[in-house]
């Protein structure tokens, strides 16, 4: 492994991130690893699948669907994603995933989930996914708007939380380059102690230390991160597709056109990389 694919998550800024990846498919740019978090995992299940629009049409036809996203959910299950539905019904019968092409790719697929015990970040593998895909699950599931996820006796949440931009796990696998996407644009810094409140975060998971803490610190982590893939990008071992202009919707938006022009966005952003793109794989 050489070049990998990093998604940062973002909610519904995800529709950003489908665009790309359908960008990528239909210039039939395919990487050897792929590492993703939250809704970046959601939308490389697809990319890995090579279903070309699948996300579009999700986005576009199901994230408006109460099933899918509503305080309605939160209410009755005490997740604001319908999982259930999400991985149920819409994955096995409404858009339905290509299981047996996303289990004989050779893409190595890794997805980060955070461990409420470690505070650290954990990736999950294709041979992991059972038919829940309780991995993406856990890395999708925010935390104060999602129950807690466990797999194998172990508690986890949203994965970015401890990696919200997975490119450390693509360095540490050997890939020296990487191309990221991000859903905020090049002038995005995180405002420092805007995510939870203190005392609110310690009151909800006061048994977890060590997940308060990387909690508390995400912003720093975040930016910290920013820093770093910048330095690559002028440096050349990174190209990084982001919004070429600020994204200002709510992680939790639910207008179909909203969304499909944030989709339109990211494929316009990534075509203006794609020759850069095919010449890194190539070279490497």
């Amino acid at each position: 492994m050489s070049v990998g694919l990093v998604l940062e998550g973002g909610g519904m800024r995800g529709a950003y991130t489908a665009g790309v990846l359908d960008e990528l498919l239909k210039n039939q740019i395919h990487f050897p690893s792929v590492y993703a978090v939250s809704a970046g995992a959601c939308c490389a299940l697809s990319y890995v699948s090579e279903q070309y629009e699948r996300n579009k049409e999700i986005f576009y036809n199901y994230v408006p669907d109460n099933r899918y996203v509503s305080i309605q959910n939160l209410r009755q299950s005490g997740s604001l994603f319908g999982f259930n539905f999400i991985f149920g019904e819409l994955f096995h019968n409404l858009v339905p995933f290509d299981e047996h092409t996303f289990n004989s790719s050779k893409v190595h697929l890794m997805v980060g989930a955070t461990d409420l015990k470690t505070g650290q970040a954990t990736f999950f593998g294709r041979e992991d996914m059972d038919e829940h895909f309780l991995p993406v699950q856990a890395s999708s599931s925010l935390p104060f708007l999602s129950n807690i996820i466990t797999i194998n006796d172990r508690p986890y949440l949203d994965g970015g939380i401890a990696a919200p931009i997975p490119y450390e796990r693509s360095l540490l696998d050997g890939n020296n380059h990487n191309v990221v996407v991000l859903t905020r644009d090049y002038s995005f810094r995180k405002r420092v102690g805007a995510d939870y409140p203190h005392a609110f975060i310690n009151a909800r998971y006061h048994e977890y230390p060590e997940f308060v803490e990387t909690l508390q610190s995400r912003s720093y982590l975040y930016n910290r991160q920013l820093a770093f893939i910048r330095r690559q990008e002028q440096a050349g071992t990174m190209i990084v597709i982001r919004p070429s202009s600020p994204i200002n919707i709510s992680r939790y938006e639910k207008d179909p056109e909203t969304l499909v022009r944030l989709y339109q966005i990211g494929r316009h952003d990534a075509q203006i990389k794609i020759e850069d793109i095919q010449e890194m794989l190539k070279n490497d």
